[in-house]
């Protein structure tokens, strides 16, 4: 079974969140550099409903330093126990759209994401695909239908 989605479509991404977070400082080392508290995870206080994200993680990189890593991400949901993640954590890359398909299951759900503890600031966006979304099933089942000389 495929889908048939139109991910390359502008129009078809909401954005849903974006906010950043500077990390606080609060002391100096010897030579005076500020001393960083690390980014606590942040939850996003969005309600989301479709199986397909794109998330953008964006920090300062120091001169003369490669990074590639942007933390992580996480699902959970609310049952009637309390909240609970779902899945494993998905790890995201630094200063790209990181394309995230969830299995589907047609529930609403919340994101909380980690960035790295040397990280001094963090911009998020995290845009939700509004665009089609179906298997291909259904055509498969007309096909067969079709063939089998049934109208209905």
């Amino acid at each position: 079974m495929s889908r048939i989605l139109q991910l390359g479509i502008e129009s078809n991404w909401q954005l849903q969140y974006s906010d950043s977070f500077p990390a606080v400082s609060y002391l100096n080392d010897s030579a005076g550099k500020p001393i960083y508290q690390r980014i606590t995870e942040i939850n996003i206080p969005v309600v989301f409903d479709k199986s397909i994200i794109a998330v953008a993680v964006n920090t300062s990189v120091p001169v003369g330093k490669i990074w590639k890593y942007a933390g992580y991400l996480r699902r959970s949901l609310t049952t009637g126990l309390g909240a609970s993640f779902l899945g494993e954590p998905e790890s995201l890359f630094l200063g790209k759209f990181n394309l995230i398909i969830f299995d589907d299951l047609n529930i609403n759900y919340f994101l909380s994401l980690q960035v790295p503890k040397w990280f001094i600031n963090a911009n998020i966006a995290i845009y939700q695909y509004e665009g089609i979304d179906r298997s291909t099933i259904e055509d498969d089942i007309q096909a067969i239908k079709l063939a089998l000389g049934i109208f209905l």
